[in-house]
């Protein structure tokens, strides 16, 4: 089964994130045994959808993968390609792991010389969603 990935979509709320949605892989997506890259148009899409209609406050805040032959601990690929989004973006961002039985919650803040990981833990879980801290 190959990797498999999208990007969030969330707001930033002072100095919280608030992840709302996501999209699906794509047929343009590039999906590899032990590698993904999101190449098909359909998340740019759906970032500039979630944009518009929220008036300016969701869009893009981080993207998600799957390990589906490994845990969620990140790669050195994975570490340096978050990094480098974060650090392009400017701002703190999410991603998540996916593997069988769980899943892994990242922030990564832009900070010098080179961006922090951390991996957040659950807070509280509810009916609506996660808290993250």
């Amino acid at each position: 089964m190959p990797e498999a990935g999208g990007i969030l979509l969330g707001a930033y709320r002072g100095a919280d994130m608030e992840v709302t949605g996501r999209t699906d892989p794509g047929p343009g997506d590039e999906r590899q045994l032990f590698s993904f890259t999101r190449a098909d148009p359909l998340h740019d899409a759906a970032n500039r959808e979630a944009w518009h209609a929220s008036g300016g406050t969701v869009s893009y805040v981080g993207e998600w993968h799957t390990h589906p032959w490994s845990g969620v601990e990140p790669s050195s690929t994975d570490a340096a390609t978050w990094r480098s989004e974060t650090k392009r973006c400017g701002r703190p961002m999410v991603f998540a792991l996916v593997a069988p039985g769980e899943w892994g919650l990242f922030v990564v803040r832009p900070r010098w010389p080179r961006p922090s990981i951390s991996r957040l833990v659950v807070l509280e879980a509810g009916d609506v969603g996660v808290v993250h801290g």
